[in-house]
């Protein structure tokens, strides 16, 4: 690539919760960097809390996308450009030998738009190669792009910390939005029975269902820890399931998620783990006993505890295997001049799996 792309960007001014487009020029990338031409990027509601603190200077969003490489820097050896590529806010090799080089995004005041990681809010993106993977072959277009942030996260969750127990797993998934869904079809690849589902929207309950739920329990209904004892009853009496993965980020679920595993026997069998996937943004309250006379665990799994360029083929392998209908976790496709209305769906509840901008 010669010259300098013009390139349009949903940018969040300082102090405001709306954001707007920009039409900025994307320079050629340096020598650490890969320009990436955009397909789609995944909308996560991590971005409403970015949104909502703001910030000092001009922000651009977004953490997740599908593309095509239009320039790599001299430094870059694993991607070069024709590459279809997928773009995620961990680094690929799980390992960091540098500091990344964070994007700002020249705007026509003459000021400059930030990240605190990565963007992908733009029809195309300078982006550090640490946060490119080469898309495996057979990852479906457009959809694809939420693998690098909501399959990850969720899926990844089940994958590299569920565990059978005498050839025994059972999970319940709190919270079954994009992430939550992948965390319920990767417990259904793995085998785990029951699969229990667990949101106040029958809709999306319905879509859990779907993915591989046996069972769902509207937490608006009925008292969800009792009724998750009551579907993992136990002769012993040690009801629960061996694994509950938090998907919602509410500080209260994470207790109850807890208090959904079931108790080990002291000095024979540890407990069952709840699993905080969701990110709660203020302080969570826990009974301490249960946790100590049940030896429970509480683990926390950022990312999905993912290696991209480990697990990123064995997400599109599911999807090409027909275990992980990517097409049916986006519920909602938005141009990017939609950004605004994104959000607003995004923060009502509206969107019942995944959303993505299609450019």
């Amino acid at each position: 690539m010669k010259g300098s792309i013009p390139t349009q960007v949903a940018v969040l001014p300082p102090g405001e919760q709306r954001l707007r487009i920009e039409t900025v020029v994307m320079a050629e990338p340096g020598p650490w960097a890969v320009l990436v031409e955009q397909s789609a990027s995944g909308i996560c509601h991590s971005q409403l809390d970015v949104i909502d603190r703001g910030g000092s200077e001009p922000l651009v969003l977004g953490h997740e996308s599908i593309g095509r490489v239009l320039a790599a820097g001299a430094q870059v050896s694993h991607v070069r450009v024709g590459d279809e590529v997928l773009v995620t806010w961990l680094p690929r090799s799980g390992t960091v030998s540098r500091k990344p080089v964070l994007p700002r995004v020249p705007l026509g005041d003459g000021t400059c738009a930030v990240t605190h990681n990565i963007f992908t809010w733009a029809t195309h993106i300078v982006v550090d190669e640490q946060h490119v993977v080469k898309a495996p072959v057979g990852t479906p277009e457009m959809v694809g792009s939420i693998i690098g942030c909501a399959v990850m996260t969720g899926a990844g969750a089940v994958v590299n910390l569920a565990r059978s127990a005498g050839g025994r797993l059972s999970v319940v998934v709190w919270g079954v939005g994009g992430v939550g869904l992948s965390a319920v079809a990767a417990a259904r690849n793995l085998g785990a029975d029951p699969v229990i589902a667990v949101d106040v929207d029958d809709a999306k309950l319905r879509l859990a269902s779907e993915f591989g739920a046996g069972q769902l329990v509207n937490a608006s209904e009925v008292d969800p820890v009792a009724r998750v004892r009551e579907l993992t009853h136990s002769d012993q009496g040690f009801d629960g399931v061996d694994y509950a993965f938090e998907c919602t980020g509410r500080p209260e679920c994470v207790g109850l998620s807890l208090a959904a595993v079931r108790p080990g026997i002291p000095g024979i069998e540890h407990g069952g783990s709840a699993v905080l996937v969701g990110a709660p943004q203020v302080p969570v309250e826990l009974d301490g006993m249960d946790i100590l006379l049940g030896e429970k665990r509480l683990i926390g799994c950022c990312g999905g505890g993912c290696v991209p360029e480990r697990d990123f083929p064995r997400f599109v392998d599911w999807s090409r295997t027909g275990r992980l209908d990517l097409a049916a976790l986006v519920t909602d496709r938005y141009p990017l001049e939609g950004v605004n209305d994104a959000v607003a769906d995004l923060r009502a509840g509206r969107i019942r799996g995944r959303a993505i901008f299609e450019f």
